[in-house]
Formats: structure tokens, C-alpha cells, sequence
């Protein structure tokens, strides 16, 4: 079968879920269909695809400034998100039309492409959400500032209408989480939410490496032995920044003074001045590591890992790393809940009462034997459920499975 994968972002290198997703897709896929790409141009500093690329690789031009405002223009008039109008791109939509006749199938990757449709004519569709940005607005609403809050809740219900409309219009939808699908699923009527998959997010078999994990490195500083807590992820994203915010306000000043000798390093890309001083102001204890090159190296040195997310959606990579990595993860319900994970089993769950969190990372700091139960049982549950070979089976079943008559 020959299948046209549309994508928004340009997936090398692959620093983003998205862009992981994109590869993943290709490279399992490739194994019985032939594949095109289509993705932006590289931009400057991006490397070119590579030679050994299993697919092959079309472009379209990305427009920035007025190309960008009049595609939310466009948005704003026909009700889509706002997430649409910034990737309605004209030479994208002449690409599609160029290349949609030539595909048995396409893949349109995430609801910021919905604008888009028309262009693929009757094409046979899969749209591979990979999260609910629906879901994912709505809980931020709950815990962003007051004013951002009617807006949010807005794009909120414009991106729920949207990833409804794309449910009809697919042969199939797929997200990494089974929360997700669920909350779907939820508006829809029986034979439009059977049109819903899990198709998880493999994580790379590579170990971390542990040659040295960016600047600063190691993360004990001279002399210091204590345990350390590692909070990762890209920090220029609102869920991770959120979420940093609030545990050093609100759980690090307890958990300082009840165990002085504890450290924690907040590790990622993009943070933002005001994060910056949020971790600068939280005490000698306290450090950020701004773009390590590999953040599984970091968590790899970590006592525990955190995953204190109050939103956000689909799965949280960061707590998928830590399993990896051996190292204990100390969960919100939130966070946790995007996995396929067992609270007390291979995580500990907590609320977000900051005496819960105390509780729980004292608890697991004196007990190496539970630590190490909690990881071996996670390492197993990555395996069973995360692999590339359980994800690739996933993908490879779904196409298979198609009934590629035109629907909506």
C-alpha cells in the first residue's frame, strides 16, 4: 500500500513527541507499505533527511509573519482552532493535492492539520491525534492565570468540534493513551467512537548517555551525596513549566527542611526567564540544567524522578525515561494516568496536597528495597506495553485492519 504521512514540524532531529511519533510511524510502517513523507522544509540549522531514511521525503514551504496571521484569519472565520490557523499553509494544501492521488492512504498527524482536509479529496484517511489537544486545553484552564481562562476554554471546545469532525471524516483516529481515547470517545455515538485506537509511543531501546548529560554536569555538586530528584521534560511547554512552578512553591520548602542533604534539578530545553528565577529562588538546593544533551542520562543519575503534572495529555515520556532508566518515579494522578502504569506497583501515586508528595518521597528516600521494587516492576511494564516491537505490531495491525472505502 502506498501511504502519504502528513506532519506539521520537520521530525530531525526528533527532540519532540510529535517529531518521535513521525519516525516511529515511517519506520514501522515501512516494513509492508511503501511511504512518503510530507513535512516543512528543514529550517536553518535542521540537518537534511537522511540518507538511510526509510521513506520518501516530500516539502512544503512553511510562510511565518502575514502567511501565519492570515491563516488564523482564516481560522477564526470558519471556527477552527486556533492551533489550525497556525499551520494553514497554502503550499501544503498544493502539495496534498499533488500528492493525495497518487497514495492508497494517508495520515494526517494531529488536529492542527484539520484545515487541510479538503485537500486530500476522498483520499482513505487515518488521523493519528496523538493526544487530545481538546483534553489537554480544558485542564489548563483549570490551572492557568484567571485571565487566559475564557480564551483557553474557547479553543478548548473549538478543538473538541474539530477532532469530532476529524473522527468522521477518518477510516480510523489513533492516540497514545488509553485516558485520551476515553475522553473522546466520550461525545461521540457508538459508531464514530469504534473508529478510536491506542497506538502507543515506543520508546528507543538506546541506553542514556552517560558520558556526561550537558552542562554542568554531574549533578551532585563537590562533596554532596545526597539524593537527588530530577524534573525533566521541555520546559518551554506550559504542562512541564506548570508543573515545576507549583512543586518548588508548594512541596520543596517542606521537603527541604525535613531533609536538608536532598537536591533537586529541573533539566530541559526553552525555559523561560520566569522559570529561571523560580528555581534560582527556590534555595541552594535548587538547580536548573538547561538543555543537557540527553535527559535520560540525567534522570539516569537521579535518586527519584518526578512527574508532578497538573495537565497536559497524552503520556508523560518523562515517567516512560525514568522507567527506562531504572529510577523510581513519584507520579501525580494526572501524570500517571496517561500510562498504562499501576499506582503502588510501578509508580507512586500522589495527589496534589503537598504534604502527600512530602510523605511519599520520604517514605521511598528510606526505602532503597522499594525503590527498587517500584523500578524493576516499572522496567517490566515498559517492555509489555512501550516496546518497538508492541508499538510496530500496533501500527502494522491497524492498517490491516482498514476498511478503505471513503467515509464522513
Amino acid at each position: 500500500m502506498k501511504i502519504l504521512l502528513v506532519t506539521s514540524r520537520y521530525p530531525w532531529p526528533p527532540r519532540r513527541g510529535d517529531q518521535v511519533r513521525a519516525l516511529q510511524t515511517l519506520d514501522f510502517l515501512a516494513d509492508e507499505h511503501e511511504l512518503t513523507l510530507l513535512t516543512p522544509e528543514p529550517g536553518p540549522g535542521q540537518p537534511p533527511p537522511p540518507r538511510a531514511a526509510r521513506s520518501r521525503v516530500e516539502t512544503y514551504r512553511l510562510r511565518r509573519g502575514l502567511g501565519t496571521l492570515a491563516g488564523l484569519g482564516r481560522a477564526v472565520a470558519r471556527g477552527l482552532p486556533f492551533q489550525s490557523g497556525l499551520f494553514d499553509q497554502r503550499d501544503l494544501g498544493r502539495r496534498l493535492r499533488e500528492l493525495a492521488p497518487g497514495a492508497d492512504l494517508a495520515i494526517l498527524q494531529l488536529v492542527r492539520l484539520a484545515t487541510h482536509l479538503d485537500d486530500l479529496g476522498p483520499l482513505p484517511l487515518v488521523v493519528d491525534l496523538i493526544d487530545s489537544l481538546s483534553l489537554s486545553f480544558s485542564r489548563r484552564a483549570a490551572v492557568d492565570r484567571p485571565v487566559l481562562r475564557p480564551a483557553l476554554r474557547l479553543e478548548a471546545h473549538r478543538l473538541a468540534r474539530w477532532e469530532r469532525r476529524l473522527v468522521e471524516r477518518a477510516a480510523a483516529v489513533t492516540l497514545v493513551s488509553e485516558r485520551d481515547r476515553r475522553a473522546l470517545a466520550e461525545g461521540l455515538p457508538p459508531e464514530l467512537a469504534a473508529r478510536l485506537s491506542v497506538v502507543r509511543l515506543a520508546l528507543g531501546d538506546h541506553p542514556p548517555d552517560d558520558g556526561a548529560p550537558g552542562p554542568g554536569a554531574p549533578l551532585r555538586g563537590a562533596g554532596e551525596t545526597g539524593p537527588v530528584l530530577a524534573m525533566t521534560g521541555n520546559l518551554g511547554y506550559f504542562v512541564n513549566a506548570d508543573a515545576v512552578t507549583w512543586w518548588l512553591a508548594e512541596v520543596w520548602p517542606a521537603l527541604a527542611r525535613a531533609r536538608p542533604d536532598v537536591r533537586v534539578v529541573v533539566a530541559g530545553d526553552r525555559p523561560s526567564a520566569a522559570l529561571r528565577r523560580t528555581v534560582a529562588e527556590a534555595g541552594a538546593g535548587a538547580r536548573l540544567l538547561e538543555s543537557p544533551r540527553d535527559l535520560r542520562a540525567v534522570i539516569a543519575q537521579a535518586t527519584l524522578a518526578l512527574a508532578p503534572l497538573r495537565c497536559g495529555a497524552g503520556v508523560p515520556v518523562k515517567v516512560l525515561e525514568a522507567w527506562a532508566t531504572g529510577v523510581p518515579v513519584v507520579a501525580t494522578c494526572w501524570a500517571a494516568g496517561g500510562t498504562t502504569g499501576l499506582p503502588g506497583e510501578d509508580f507512586r501515586v500522589v495527589g496534589e496536597r503537598p504534604d502527600e508528595w512530602v510523605d511519599a518521597i520520604l517514605a521511598l528516600l528510606d526505602s532503597p528495597a522499594e525503590r527498587r521494587r517500584l523500578a524493576d516492576s516499572a522496567r517490566r511494564r515498559l517492555a509489555a506495553d512501550y516496546s518497538q516491537s508492541v508499538v510496530r505490531r500496533q501500527w502494522l495491525d491497524l492498517v490491516r485492519g482498514l476498511s478503505l472505502g471513503p467515509t464522513g
